[in-house]
């Protein structure tokens, strides 16, 4: 029986590391809001604000950042699943059991996110789903691309099938009533909880924060077949990469990559002016068609930008252009689940234990700032830890738990 270890260093795409850690910058980008005011506001009661400051603010995370590097990170959490399985030179049982665990460890860690920092914990998904991708290491790309587009589907589907109800239903008053009675009692029940979130995370406890954290998430779980489909899609998308070998050899297709950044980024802007003007037109108290239209331009939009963006990073990587930028990525890369945990951290320490009396004070174009200052640091404190140690200290933890011995740290 062959002894599992982790990948060696010297096996890792740097690419793949920049990527990553680009994806992790964006995350950022668009978690920012979400940490100084209620996760369930955001989602629930989109807003661009009243100001002109506001508007340009909300306008640019929605346009830039939205949809867009999540679905970048779960392509290449695919992606990882393939090297993964892969990086013995074949598929043994072995990995596929050792993949498991380390997919039940990164619940475990995704549960305690949720309760203790944060809400809005996207890993939880990431575990769920990567059992669910576990079945499709022997398909045919073929299989895996009629999945993906049954995977794409399911949300705008839903959605649209959400929206044509009050059509549906014009025939039968008391159904349309009933309908119309439950989506403002949904209204209701979500603007209290976002009242409470205010009150809890400016002058509650510890205890209560993470009551709301966990009360908060609950409330959002439903939202699983609007949001999270599309993290499937990509995982597949990431495994057809994998198989490929495309980031091992992303020279040779230089002239593609201009045509694929060319081609999609008319789209891209479609789709998302498309996307802005929907949420400027939504109403909460119910998923009509302006929320058919932001749902669908959304996971497009955040699809083909998302290929634009990376299209144009690989163009850029392969040419030596900004060097010290992408070294900056790559180590933050490398560390992504710790930095990605510690936007959390950072965000309870700041926002929501009231210490510093700024939960729903913070204005968007702070945040935005706010954004740029911690991802700044955390290039300078991954590269300085990474000339020390072997993994950033949660990736350790997530190797040990998942090889069940210690693993070596320091350099």
């Amino acid at each position: 029986m062959k002894t599992l270890a982790p990948l060696s260093q010297s096996k890792r795409i740097d690419l793949v590391d920049s990527l990553r850690g680009f994806a992790i910058f964006g995350i950022l980008m668009v978690n920012m809001p979400a940490f100084f005011k209620p996760g369930v506001e955001l989602i629930m009661l989109p807003s661009f604000g009243e100001s002109t400051m506001d508007l340009l603010s909300n306008g640019f995370i929605y346009f830039f950042f939205t949809g867009k590097f999540f679905v970048l990170f779960s392509l290449l959490f695919g992606f990882g699943f393939y090297i993964f399985l892969h990086k013995d030179g074949e598929v043994s049982k072995q990995n596929i059991s050792l993949f498991r665990k380390r997919l039940f460890w990164l619940l475990i860690i995704a549960i305690a996110h949720i309760a203790l920092l944060w809400e809005g914990d996207i890993l939880f998904y990431y575990a769920l789903f990567g059992f669910l991708l576990i079945l499709f290491r022997k398909s045919s790309t073929k299989k895996i691309i009629i999945w993906m587009l049954v995977f794409l589907l399911i949300p705008i589907v839903f959605v649209g099938l959400i929206s044509m109800l009050p059509q549906f239903l014009a025939s039968n008053p008391e159904a349309l009533q009933a309908m119309e009675k439950g989506s403002m009692e949904q209204l209701a029940a979500t603007q209290d909880l976002v009242q409470r979130a205010y009150q809890v995370y400016n002058s509650g406890s510890y205890s209560e924060v993470i009551q709301m954290n966990i009360e908060q998430w609950l409330f959002l779980i439903s939202g699983i077949i609007i949001f999270y489909p599309t993290c499937m899609v990509m995982f597949l998308m990431g495994l057809l990469i994998g198989r490929s070998g495309f980031f091992t050899r992303t020279k040779e297709y230089e002239q593609q990559l201009k045509k694929v950044f060319w081609l999609t980024l008319p789209f891209g802007v479609f789709l998302n002016l498309g996307l802005l003007l929907s949420l400027a037109n939504a109403n909460p108290a119910s998923l009509d068609h302006w929320a058919f239209i932001g749902r669908t331009t959304g996971i497009l939009g955040g699809i083909v930008m998302m290929i634009t963006y990376v299209s144009g990073f690989i163009l850029l990587y392969n040419r030596g252009m900004f060097a010290g930028l992408f070294s900056g990525f790559s180590a933050v890369g490398r560390m992504a689940l710790t930095n990605y945990i510690s936007h959390s951290f950072i965000a309870l320490l700041l926002f929501r234990l009231g210490l510093f009396d700024l939960f729903g004070e913070i204005e968007v174009w702070q945040g935005i700032l706010l954004s740029l200052a911690i991802f700044s640091f955390q290039i300078s404190i991954s590269k300085f830890w990474l000339n020390k140690y072997r993994f950033g200290p949660l990736e350790w933890l997530w190797r040990t738990l998942t090889y069940g011995k210690v693993q070596a740290f320091k350099l």
